[in-house]
């Protein structure tokens, strides 16, 4: 007897196994998965009111501040969202989203309100002149003005620069935060040949003057003088380098070129206001 309700058990056991199993099937594919909402209303929230902290978050989403928290950290960790230095107080968007929305269209947003600027340097120095913007340790050009020469530079869309040893990258260096630059120095600090206080003097000079050079510390026998580019706060939004042959620079001039880089970089920086 108690064999037979032994059996009994296991055929009740397996019966209402296969009840759930078949609830479970039923239920719609398109279900939402609850944290993915969350997270991409916080994501929302912020790049609508960037910079913004945790608590006003909150408010605009409805959620709680745990459920908030968690999610800022994870769109930091997958590079979405950057922390004001001290990690807490306010949170804005990195340039992920500017940089994946590229991939399905020409230019993001600032590509293409820079792009009349960067034809019109092109077409006042001859040279070619490219647009970057940050992605984490790593600029990336989004946009490109080709130069008139028969010899020209050419850095592909897409492509990854340095910030040490590039004339936009220094320019950017010179408009971070002091912490902020650290945390860059220290990750580009694991290349071949980096030589640190070399970079803080560029930066120092580029603070100084308001623009940077690169005199072929990249590319060999290729020069850059570069301009930060900054939106309506006074955010570092990104940088404008016009890069050529160093023995054009020699003849043309850093400053000259930098005249031309600095007054489209006010005449932006009054745009994105």
């Amino acid at each position: 007897m108690v064999h037979s309700l032994g059996n009994l058990d296991l055929v009740t056991v397996r019966v209402n196994r296969a009840r759930v199993q078949m609830r479970s099937e039923s239920r719609p594919m398109s279900q939402p998965i609850q944290s993915v909402v969350n997270a991409f209303a916080v994501l929302e929230a912020v790049a609508e009111h960037q910079p913004v902290g945790l608590s006003e978050t909150a408010r605009l989403t409805g959620l709680p501040k745990t459920t908030v928290l968690r999610c800022l950290s994870t769109l930091r960790e997958t590079g979405w969202l950057t922390a004001s230095p001290d990690g807490r107080s306010e949170w804005a968007l990195t340039n992920r989203a500017l940089l994946m929305g590229m991939r399905s269209a020409p230019a993001g947003d600032l590509a293409t309100l820079m792009q009349g600027e960067l034809s019109a340097i092109r077409d006042e120095v001859g040279e070619t002149v490219h647009l970057l913007v940050r992605d984490g340790d790593d600029q990336v050009v989004v946009s490109r003005a080709d130069g008139v020469g028969a010899i020209r530079t050419y850095l592909a869309l897409g492509t990854r620069v340095p910030h040490h040893s590039t004339a936009s990258g220094r320019a950017m260096l010179a408009a971070m935060p002091p912490q902020q630059r650290r945390e860059v120095l220290d990750a580009e600090a694991r290349v071949s040949e980096f030589d640190r206080d070399a970079v803080e003097r560029h930066v120092t000079a580029a603070i100084t003057r308001g623009y940077a050079i690169n005199h072929a510390e990249w590319r060999d026998d290729i020069a850059g003088v570069g301009v930060a580019i900054f939106g309506g706060a006074g955010e570092l939004r990104a940088a404008v380098s016009v890069s050529l042959p160093t023995t054009r620079l020699e003849a043309i001039g850093a400053d000259s070129v930098a005249d031309v880089l600095l007054a489209s970089q006010r005449r932006v920086s009054a745009i994105l206001r």
